[in-house]
């Protein structure tokens, strides 16, 4: 099961001064698979035909978990961004750039509660199921080397991080971190279990880049095996 990120910056530079302007963009999307045929975020679910869920960003479900509702496809692509496009005075200081989203998602499909702030928050969660109830599955992230323009400049993927957290939970059940250039794992998912938090992103802001749109794309996996 993967749920991908596209990243993009975009530095904009007045010629007789090299200022550069810029502002980071993030894209997110949530997938299910079925693998082999609240008020709390690490919660209970049912054993049942083996299987995982995760959503990154908004997501669709039939109702809510608890309602007896089941998991849906959903392939659209939120967008993270800078809150505002760096001024000349700001930008490659190292000043840390806070990130809103256009994910609408504040409600877990667990029981409907609120768990996230949308926009400066993107929920992410999901749960492994078995018949038996035991087993585990790995939930990670992998991320390129670098953020790339068409010509070929780079801003490392280390230079975007996120801290985590949930209402009324500061508990980072899905831990924080930096994009490392590479596989991250970030937690284990027992078998009859949820997982939740609410991912809030940051633009280190460390590097002074030629003008232009950097791209790339951090893709999550939740794999039970």
């Amino acid at each position: 099961m993967n749920a991908n990120l596209a990243f993009a910056t975009v530095h904009s530079a007045r010629p007789a001064s090299a200022t550069l302007r810029a502002s980071l963009a993030l894209a997110l999307a949530a997938s299910l698979l079925a693998a082999g045929g609240a008020q709390a975020w690490v919660l209970s679910i049912s054993s049942g035909p083996k299987a995982a869920f995760l959503q990154v960003g908004l997501g669709s479900y039939s109702g809510t978990y608890s309602s007896g509702g089941t998991p849906l496809n959903n392939a659209f692509v939120n967008t993270v961004t800078l809150q505002n496009p760096l001024t000349p005075n700001v930008v490659g200081t190292g000043a840390a750039q806070a990130m809103t989203s256009d994910s609408t998602q504040a409600a877990s499909f667990y029981d409907g509660y609120l768990v996230c702030n949308p926009p400066t928050q993107v929920y992410v969660g999901g749960w492994v199921r078995t018949p038996t109830g035991t087993g585990s599955g790995v939930l990670s992230v992998i991320s390129p080397a670098s953020l790339l323009t068409p010509a070929g400049d780079a801003i490392p993927f280390s230079q975007i991080s996120w801290s985590s957290t949930a209402n009324g939970n500061a508990a980072a059940d899905i831990p924080a971190g930096t994009f490392n250039g590479g596989t991250l794992v970030l937690r284990t998912i027992a078998a009859g279990t949820w997982v939740e938090n609410c991912f809030t992103f940051s633009y280190a802001n460390a590097a002074l880049v030629p003008g232009g749109t950097y791209k790339g794309t951090v893709t999550y996996t939740l794999v039970l095996p």
